[in-house]
């Protein structure tokens, strides 16, 4: 069973995550506060991650493909690469470590950045895909299949919950909301 000690998300964050600037001077004075809760920070990137995807849909819908003759067959020649880069995630996924909280927390930080990176393959050869094939439909379904699967990797209740009743059953009895929560990612630039 989940602790209850799960924080919830940093919705009132949640519109700054639009405005880059402000956002990163929102980060700036965050960051000066030691004692962040590391469940907080990714589900804070994780919004940052959605808002891209949305984004990049809405600066398409005010473009032009350019002169390039329209091209369905490439167009679903690059969905379905996202589509199997996505399923490849799932391969080269690795089971929670549970020898510490540090390397319970970490294990979990490095599984929700390979889903991200898997699944944001599909958008991205959606993107590239508007402008080699002309086809506008290419990008939303693009962005779609990448939205599942952020939907996998989101860190939500009922996904920590899961993973923790997966803990479990492998007897290892570590809190996974605790472990993430006390153990924030490092700061590169120390």
């Amino acid at each position: 069973m989940l602790d209850d000690d799960d924080p919830g998300w940093p919705w009132r964050r949640a519109p700054f995550v639009v405005f880059p600037l402000y956002g990163q001077l929102l980060q700036r004075r965050s960051r000066r506060d030691l004692n962040r809760d590391g469940l907080l920070m990714l589900r804070e990137l994780f919004m940052a991650f959605v808002a891209a995807i949305l984004l990049f849909g809405v600066v398409l819908s005010f473009m032009d493909a350019g002169e390039t003759e329209p091209s369905p067959g490439l167009a679903v020649g690059l969905l379905a690469l996202g589509v199997l880069a996505g399923i490849m995630g799932r391969v080269v996924e690795r089971p929670l470590d549970c020898t510490s909280d540090q390397k319970l927390a970490a294990s979990y930080r490095t599984r929700f950045f390979i889903r991200i990176a898997f699944s944001e393959t599909a958008a991205l050869f959606g993107f590239v895909g508007f402008f080699l094939t002309a086809e506008r439909w290419v990008y939303p379904i693009a962005a779609a299949i990448t939205l599942v699967g952020f939907a996998r990797a989101a860190p939500t209740r009922a996904h920590l919950q899961q993973d923790q009743e997966r803990l479990s059953e492998r007897a290892c009895f570590r809190s996974l909301v605790n472990a993430i929560r006390a153990t924030p990612p490092s700061d590169p630039r120390r």
